[in-house]
């Protein structure tokens, strides 16, 4: 599985510096972003969970005409509280890391859309156990004010292994995210 990351990190990043090299008028975007998790939960057999929390990260990519593609970075800390039938809330602290790649095209009224895949979806325990899994994202931002965008986002991820091997069942979120980003680009 870690081959399969590893090329496909090697691909975006050989797309990226092909793509903005074919033209001189693209430019690279530099976007970095921050936000808070106003809604998160997750459902792993009879425990419900729900979390929130800061997020912050950066794109790193090309735009040209309005599109734009290429790397996301995103490490996120929130506390999970977890429900189960006849069990007290368990809450347990937890960071993750996401590293992905990203398409969208920013229109010419004040709005963009873009598209997100995370092909490494890593979340770590206070405890130090961990999940890995991957996960996708649908973003919407408002480009009113300058230099700024306002994001709304959805993820969605899916956990399937953990440091004692695979997940069954395997461990889904999805969450809300409002955040601002400031997407600057140079020729």
């Amino acid at each position: 599985m870690g081959h399969v990351k590893n090329s496909l990190l090697t691909l975006g990043i050989v797309a990226i510096t092909a793509l903005t090299s074919y033209s001189a008028k693209a430019s690279l975007l530099i976007e970095p972003h921050l936000g808070f998790n106003i809604h998160g939960n997750a459902d792993y057999g009879t425990e419900t969970t729900k979390y929130n929390g800061v997020q912050y990260g950066a794109r790193l990519g090309f735009q040209q005409l309005g599109l734009m593609a290429g790397l996301d970075f995103t490490h996120s800390a929130f506390t999970y509280k977890t429900t189960s039938p006849g069990v007290a809330e368990v809450s347990q602290d937890q960071k993750r890391d996401q590293i992905g790649i990203f398409a969208g095209y920013n229109f010419p009224i004040l709005l963009r859309a873009w598209v997100g895949y995370y092909f490494s979806d890593k979340t770590t325990a206070s405890d130090n156990t961990f999940s890995k899994g991957s996960g996708t994202e649908l973003g919407l931002g408002f480009t009113g004010l300058p230099f700024l965008s306002i994001n709304l986002q959805y993820r969605m991820s899916t956990y399937d292994e953990s440091q004692a091997g695979a997940l069954n069942p395997e461990f889904d979120t999805k969450e809300i995210v409002l955040g601002i980003s400031a997407p600057f680009t140079l020729l």
